[in-house]
């Protein structure tokens, strides 16, 4: 579903698509989406670049109004 969001982006300039992308997660997708696409990210997975940069906006987000901790190891 990432993928397919990303690709609905891609007509943005990157950084106004990350913002896109990362208002779309937290608006409409459910808590175990939202971590599911978080430890892709953290993990290193493959991902569509514009998807990258959406969800890790997101996560600084959460991490921003202190909704999460910050991921360790850095």
């Amino acid at each position: 579903m990432g993928e397919d969001i990303a690709r609905a982006m891609a007509h943005h300039p990157p950084e106004r698509a990350a913002e896109e992308i990362a208002t779309h997660i937290r608006k409409f997708w459910d808590p175990r989406m939202r971590a599911s696409i978080v430890g892709r990210m953290e993990r290193g997975e493959s991902m569509d670049e514009l998807l990258r940069a959406g969800v890790a906006l997101y996560r600084q987000g959460e991490i921003d109004r202190g909704e999460v901790a910050e991921p360790s190891g850095g």
